[in-house]
């Protein structure tokens, strides 16, 4: 999708000095997947604890040894 952005210079200048040989549009779409991907593992993290999960490994594993 193309899309015109209105960038600060200063903040795209150093988001290109981290990732050489790289164009202006691999660069920003490299940094919203980093962005979405820590944005996730962050929502993960925030729901420890919220959700109740039965430890069932055990009975698991003595179902395994009766096949």
């Amino acid at each position: 999708m193309r899309t015109t952005l209105e960038l600060d210079d200063a903040l795209l200048a150093s988001l290109m000095a981290r990732l050489p040989g790289v164009s202006k549009t691999e660069a920003i779409q490299r940094a919203v997947r980093f962005y979405l991907t820590h944005d996730a593992v962050d929502q993960l993290r925030q729901l420890a604890g919220t959700v109740e999960i039965d430890d069932l490994s055990r009975e698991l594993r003595g179902a395994d040894r009766t096949m």
